[in-house]
């Protein structure tokens, strides 16, 4: 009897030990959130472990706003921008006409998120044999008027992990947009 406990005790220490947080605590970061609000208009629920800089833009044209999101726990990274865009459509299909990136995936659809519609931009890139990065973007438009949110999530993977997927939901539905 002590040995199967010594058994089941070493089978789940080694378990806790050895196996990636972002595995074993994939669920946890949905049930902690923290509250941030940036550009004193946007407010939005982030991961505990995420960490958020907001950069300083020189001479704004079309980018107002922008704050970077990383996250080393669940490998993801990204973006939280608002946009001066008439029309986001064109805006991006210019943007894949232009860009060096080598994407051997691309989709634009129509989204809604909360009280926000826009498009979401699903994208993956290779760079070379060995690098690889896909990202989701939601461009979601400001009503009456021409500002757009970006909300990117980014990996550097070919595909996103399901504790990715799972983180992305929560923060998007926790975004409010000050009129």
């Amino acid at each position: 009897m002590k040995k199967a406990i010594y058994l089941a005790l070493i089978l789940f220490l080694s378990v806790f030990i050895f196996l990636p947080i972002p595995v074993f605590f994939a669920g946890s970061h949905t049930s902690s959130m923290i509250e941030h609000t940036l550009n004193q208009k946007i407010q939005v629920q982030l991961p505990p472990t995420m960490q958020v800089s907001e950069n300083p833009l020189g001479e704004r044209r079309q980018l107002l706003y922008s704050a970077s999101l990383n996250d080393d726990t669940l490998l993801l990274r990204g973006y939280i921008q608002i946009w001066q865009l008439e029309d986001v459509e064109k805006f991006l299909t210019k943007g894949k006409e232009m860009s060096s990136y080598d994407f051997y995936s691309y989709t634009l659809n129509n989204v809604t998120v909360g009280n926000f519609n826009g498009l979401l931009n699903a994208w993956g890139a290779s760079f070379g044999v060995h690098t690889k990065i896909s990202g989701k973007e939601f461009w979601l438009r400001k009503s009456s008027s021409s500002e757009v949110l970006r909300i990117a999530f980014l990996t550097s993977n070919a595909t996103f992990s399901e504790a990715q997927l799972k983180i992305m939901s929560p923060i998007l539905t926790s975004v409010r947009w000050d009129e």
